[in-house]
């Protein structure tokens, strides 16, 4: 997805025709346009559409003035020239190019980066850029080495300048350096646009409008800003945005309770609440919130909680603004609407900042998405692979970038089916309750049998535009229920077991290239210590199997031991038998994850399986194996489970970690005094 400003309008408009309910045909009759037109300007050929065009699409859209300005502005000659860099700091550090991300380079670029996008259109001292390399490394704290990280950290921004033609975004100032960027390349910059907008709509009493600002400034919030990156987690300019963010969130949940939304904010406030247990005015917001939900005994509660830690911990009473909501709670002076709908919106667990490969998988999940057509039936993707392949990371990804670019704006839906699980699978019939509860519908009027629950969510969901994960799925009867109705909906499985549901395109996942593997070792890792060790690195990722569990076991592993170096883990593998049985944690982990596929299968599938670990580790011919056709079912079973690979027609193989699985099950058998006898 382009990121330059005829991309953010095509999106927007597309965003906002789908909100409205409208296929392409029906909005261009109704703003007197021809298709070919709205087309053109949904796919960014139109580079600045005029004003009167825009005006008549957000009369048929029902946009509020502050949507429409927002059009406005996207279309404006300046926006368009705002360039395709894009740096993105509320949360992990993401630097992009037209979409591309972009590597910063070596720690020190890292933090170079992070402190001039902290402050950005200001001047970074070069004292301050020293300590702050300083305080990460001492050898990196000179001034020599700065004007050498700069630069390099400057040729790696240099496609912004190739394609845009514009100056270099990282210039040099008398006192230092400074970040030069756009309110449109910068999320804390569109953040507090978008706050500032919203205070403007409050101000007007156009609370509607207000909530959605403000719900799409929050949105912007990964996680702390540059999180990840040493040094930064009490950097006093970070500390000063998360104070912000807070205090934005309060005036988030003031807006929403004025609106009687109090669903729409209270996961988001119970989350701040437990990130910062003394902030008062988060818990008034709170407590406001649950008693808004009729939940009067447990805003008491928090009250109670709050004022004894602030006691205990400060020596302080409560202020007056919690002591006012601890009063308006017990006199039940929070009204509560007869009916409060629960928006389905950021259902979605977190995204994954550091998601690496998967690029055929990602884009056929993006492109397949976009295609309209009203007569289709629902598109469905099962994303299939075995245990530790990376399904959940790759749908919760795909999800997450579909919602970024204004896609499913109705809704988004998650749950996990917990189809390998410790628990037994969920029952779909629960499920239907809870979606039904998170669209809207009051728990009164769900009804108590599965088919009837499954007519109210097809209903409700026909013809809108919602994205909803069914993660972890274990058979086909437990997802047919929850497939909506209508082609503007999408849906996303995983299963490490193959489905067979009509008209579902499955995508089987590989393990990772070896250049993916090595890459995901850098990221976790740090590059300077993977890249120091090439050959070490190649030989841990073969050990891995290029299993992303198994390489996130081993980065993890190296992190927890910075003195150690790759070649002293490998060492330690070969010596112990393979990651399987070489680390702790990597076999209980492992282990736990491919007992769940294995405990799935029947005695005989479970025999042939352990047969399987004892055959070469190149693989082997499937005749050989299946000498009947009872045989053949039990090996075909096991490819179903992605327990066993079939790499042509006539070879099969186990994954080398599965192989090792088998070999140690073979050998836990044997070893049972049963067995023994």
């Amino acid at each position: 997805m382009s990121l330059n400003a005829s991309g953010q309008l095509a999106d927007s408009i597309q965003r906002f025709r789908r909100r409205a309910g409208l296929d392409q045909r029906a909005a261009a009759d109704l703003a007197g346009l021809s298709v070919g037109g709205l087309r053109d300007i949904e796919q960014g050929r139109v580079v600045r559409p005029r004003a009167s065009t825009l005006r008549k699409l957000a009369d048929v859209f029902g946009l509020s003035r502050y949507e429409f300005d927002d059009l406005v502005r996207q279309a404006d000659d300046e926006y368009r020239q705002a360039g395709r860099l894009r740096i993105e700091i509320l949360g992990s550090l993401r630097v992009s190019v037209d979409g591309t991300v972009i590597d910063p380079g070596s720690e020190a670029q890292h933090v170079l980066l992070g402190l001039l996008a902290l402050t950005p259109n200001v001047s970074v001292t070069r004292g301050a850029l020293l300590d702050a390399l300083w305080d990460v490394r001492p050898t990196y704290g000179t001034a020599n080495l700065l004007q050498s990280r700069v630069s390099r950290l400057r040729r790696r921004l240099q496609p912004t300048i190739a394609e845009n033609h514009r100056s270099q975004p990282i210039s040099v100032t008398p006192s230092g350096y400074q970040l030069t960027v756009t309110e449109y390349q910068h999320d804390l910059l569109v953040f507090r646009r978008l706050v500032t907008r919203a205070r403007h709509a409050r101000a007007d009493r156009d609370l509607d409008a207000a909530c959605g600002l403000f719900a799409e400034a929050i949105a912007l919030w990964r996680g702390d800003p540059l999180d990840g990156i040493a040094g930064f987690q009490t950097h006093p300019i970070v500390l000063a945005l998360i104070r912000e963010y807070r205090a934005v969130v309060v005036e988030y949940a003031s807006v929403a309770a004025d609106l009687g939304r109090y669903q729409e904010v209270l996961p988001l406030l119970q989350h701040v609440a437990a990130a910062d247990s003394l902030h008062e005015a988060i818990h008034a917001a709170l407590m406001i919130a649950l008693a808004g939900s009729g939940q009067q005994a447990a805003a008491l509660n928090i009250f109670d909680i709050l004022r004894r830690r602030l006691a205990s911990e400060l020596g302080a009473d409560p202020a007056p603004e919690l002591a006012a909501a601890h009063q308006r709670v017990l006199r039940q002076e929070v009204s509560r609407p007869k009916f409060t709908p629960v928006r389905a919106h950021h259902q979605l667990p977190s995204d994954i900042s550091d998601f690496i490969g998967r690029n055929a998988e990602l884009e056929q999940l993006l492109e397949g998405s976009s295609i309209e057509n009203a007569d289709a039936a629902v598109p469905v993707y099962v994303i299939g692979g075995m245990a530790g392949i990376g399904k959940t990371r790759l749908a919760v990804h795909a999800a997450h970038r579909l919602r970024r670019e204004g896609r499913y704006g109705d809704g988004q839906l998650y749950v996990d089916l917990q189809g390998y699980a410790a628990q037994a699978p969920t029952d779909p019939s629960s499920v239907l309750a809870t979606f039904l509860r998170q669209l809207g519908v009051p728990s009164e009027q769900i009804p108590p049998s599965s088919a009837e629950r499954a007519a109210i969510y097809r209903d409700q969901l026909y013809g809108k535009s919602t994205l909803i994960v069914l993660d972890n799925a274990a058979l086909e009867d437990q997802v047919l229920p929850l497939l909506p109705a209508g082609s503007t909906n999408l849906v996303l499985i995983t299963s490490r077991r193959t489905l067979g549901l009509d008209g579902a395109e499955t995508l089987l996942l590989p393990t990772f290239t070896p250049a993916e593997a090595e890459e995901m070792l850098r990221r976790s890792v740090g590059a300077i210590r993977i890249q120091a060790e090439p050959d070490a690195t190649r030989s841990l990722v073969e050990l891995s199997g290029r299993l992303p569990l198994a390489l996130a076991i081993a980065a993890r592993n190296l992190r927890s031991r910075p003195s150690s170096t790759v070649a002293d883990l490998v060492e330690q593998l070969y010596g112990t038998g393979g990651l399987l049985n070489g680390l702790a944690a990597a076999s209980k982990q492992l282990r736990s994850a491919f007992d769940l596929s294995y405990r799935s299968l029947g005695a005989e599938e479970q025999q042939m399986f352990r047969f399987l670990g004892l055959l070469p580790r190149d693989g082997f011919v499937p005749d050989y194996v299946a000498t009947n056709s009872y045989t053949r079912l039990l090996l075909d079973r096991l490819v179903d489970e992605n327990l066993v690979t079939v790499v042509t027609r006539n070879h099969y193989r186990l994954h080398r970690l599965l192989r090792d699985y088998a070999v140690a099950l073979v050998q836990d058998t044997e070893s049972r005094p049963e067995a023994a006898s």
